[in-house]
């Protein structure tokens, strides 16, 4: 995702991350739950790494969801935290709080197309 700044066109890519997972559904809609429960505490550390203006821990949180975010098919959200992940890895973190809010954004789409996804 590095160096993309084009944003994907899924909020949540159903196929692909059937295809990673062999078309498990079970083990996908297991993925979803975690993500459901670890992204909320990940996103509140993250915030108060914006609002500390530390560089260090807003790379290490953003990478940290990110990865969890890619791996359950939430791909314009992954976009929006490697843009925050970037972003501080470089110190401009002038631009955080604006991309804090996008990756928010974000991340209220992707947990509508999870909660509206049939089990």
């Amino acid at each position: 995702m590095s160096g993309d700044n084009a944003a994907p066109a899924h909020v949540l890519d159903v196929e692909g991350c059937l295809a990673r997972f062999g078309g498990d559904k079970a083990l996908f809609l297991e993925m979803l739950s975690l993500l459901t429960e670890d992204a909320p505490p990940l996103v509140a550390k993250l915030q108060d790494a914006v609002v500390a203006g530390d560089a260090p821990a807003i790379e290490s949180k953003a990478h940290a969801l990110r990865g969890l975010l890619a791996n359950c098919g939430g791909l314009r959200a992954a976009h929006a935290a490697q843009r925050l992940e970037d972003t501080a890895r470089g110190g401009d973190l002038d631009r955080s709080s604006a991309l804090i809010d996008n990756l928010t954004v974000e991340l209220e789409a992707l947990t509508a197309a999870i909660h509206a996804y049939p089990s």
